[in-house]
């Protein structure tokens, strides 16, 4: 009963606040004359409305797009201040942002997108590329060796390490094989020019890490898994899969285990993790070669997963910690 009037209350003060602001016309014709002045008629103005963030409060933003007019491919967006006549950098954005800057990213994006196309296109079925993300997807035919890591990594690292301030961090390389919509094998390639040295955790070069849902692999351990470990009433769930980083068919596997709760909720079986065993496999048998179960009751659930890569052999490590 009160609720809708709270909404029409709520909303009624947020319309009020809103038009305290500059208004639309007003804000748009001075952005127009800050281009001109500082910009020289360069771009297009595609998109320029109120953009009211409840957070900030401020009746005096606007979402701008703009387009360059001499290469249409590069857009640009951002929020302007129409009080200040300035884009708005909120306190948690650290990096130069400015119509400039802005432009000669997407400049520098569209360029290395274009190079890495043409230097894997040859070797992959398909590729995808979020420079945003700093992720790459390429399909291929079958499933990657060492070798063709290596390869795909310098291949690669050569060419982000030319755009030290478009692809800013190590980039995500997924690995796929054509009919899948998301590969088993992940490899982490660090260019030279990015420093993590101050991360807590941070990845070798070259790292080969798993995912666990979305291949033929990983679906084809978790049904092994089941049959291994599950029992009536007490399912298990695969939570990590660890490869060794020189050869590919030898695994550290974590499974959790759950039990019924002692108390039932809602007439449902309810189940609760107990612990978690850490399983050495080798694949495609996926026959246990080793086999260590921490209870939740001595080993804390809490931190779990950096708890056991801190139980892998040193093969298996792809994560190094800060000293």
């Amino acid at each position: 009963m009160y609720r809708p009037v709270f909404y029409i209350i709520l909303v009624s003060f947020l319309l009020l606040f809103v038009g305290c602001g500059i208004s639309n016309s007003k804000a748009k014709k001075d952005f127009t004359a800050y281009l001109k002045s500082h910009h020289k008629d360069k771009y297009d103005i595609i998109t320029f409305k109120r953009n009211f963030n409840a957070a900030s409060m401020n009746p005096n933003l606007f979402w701008v797009e703009l387009m360059l007019k001499e290469n249409p491919d590069i857009v640009i967006n951002f929020q302007w201040n129409a009080k200040n006549k300035a884009l708005y950098i909120t306190s948690a954005y650290r990096q130069d942002l400015s119509i400039e800057s802005l432009t000669h990213y997407q400049e520098q994006e569209i360029v290395l997108k274009k190079q890495l196309h043409d230097a894997l296109k040859e070797h992959v079925l398909d590729l995808d590329i979020n420079v945003f993300n700093h992720s790459i997807s390429i399909s291929l035919d079958k499933e990657p060796t060492i070798k063709e890591f290596e390869f795909f990594s310098r291949k690669i690292s050569y060419i982000i390490e030319d755009y030290p301030k478009t692809w800013t961090r190590e980039a995500h390389v997924d690995f796929k094989i054509k009919t899948e919509k998301k590969g088993f094998y992940e490899l982490i390639v660090k260019p030279n020019t990015f420093n993590d040295s101050n991360q807590s955790y941070r990845y070798y070069p070259n790292s080969i890490i798993t995912n666990n849902y979305g291949s033929k692999k990983a679906e084809h351990i978790d049904r092994i898994v089941q049959q291994e470990f599950a029992q009536p009433n007490k399912p298990v769930f695969l939570r990590n899969i660890w490869v060794n980083q020189t050869h590919l068919n030898s695994f550290y596997i974590a499974v959790e285990k759950h039990e019924p709760l002692k108390i039932k909720e809602n007439k449902n079986n309810l189940t609760e993790a107990v612990g978690m065993y850490l399983v050495k496999m080798t694949y495609p048998n996926l026959e246990k070669k080793k086999l260590t179960y921490f209870d939740y009751k001595t080993t804390p659930r809490e931190g779990i997963h950096l708890f056991l890569i801190d139980q892998l052999p040193e093969d298996y490590q792809f994560l190094i910690e800060h000293s």
